[in-house]
């Protein structure tokens, strides 16, 4: 196993300012994706939504976006197909097949090396810091074969949708106790 760069194997578009986008694109209804887009994508939520037209800038599924202020990745599901970054957003274009979608996520949210690296690259005033594309350009992690990448980023993704069934079921069981209560408190 070595490490390498990760602009080694993609390349990160920055969302667009929505002040220049409606004076260029003009009269043209434009739907951004935003943070409850991304809650969506995040908790793999779907849903039907209409997209934009704008074949370069829109995205579409399977897409890998990147919470500017967040520092969390995720894959882009049907509900925001065709929606415009905004400039919180990051885009992540894969180059080659040499890097696995999933392991990229696993390596961005969750790989304790990554982490460090972002927590020392954080920028900006205030209570929300961001990471620049030049230092996630940087970012090193480490590069194992393409078919343990596959397998490492399976495991993640089952991970996460198992974390997500859970996370409903718990909702669910609070809710379910508390109207049991409540309904014990009217008798």
């Amino acid at each position: 196993m070595e490490n390498r760069k990760l602009k080694e194997f993609v390349s990160f578009i920055p969302g667009i300012n929505q002040s220049r986008a409606e004076k260029q694109f003009g009269e043209q209804e434009i739907i951004y994706y935003d943070q409850s887009s991304f809650e969506i994508d995040y908790n793999q939520i779907e849903l039907e939504s209409e997209g934009n037209d704008l074949s370069d800038l829109s995205l579409s599924k399977g897409d890998i976006v990147i919470s500017n202020s967040l520092q969390k990745a995720v894959v882009v599901g049907n509900s925001n197909v065709g929606k415009v970054l905004s400039l919180n957003f990051t885009k992540v274009h894969f180059e080659d097949k040499s890097l696995d979608k999933h392991y990229f996520l696993y390596l961005f949210n969750e790989y304790k090396g990554i982490q460090r690296q972002k927590e020392r690259e954080l920028q900006g005033i205030g209570p929300v810091l961001r990471l620049t594309r030049q230092s996630l350009e940087q970012f090193i992690f480490p590069f194992v074969p393409y078919e343990e990448q596959k397998k490492l980023g399976k495991i993640y993704m089952e991970s996460l949708k198992i974390q997500g069934q859970m996370n409903r079921y718990a909702s669910l069981m609070k809710y379910f106790i508390d109207s049991i209560l409540e309904e014990s408190l009217r008798e």
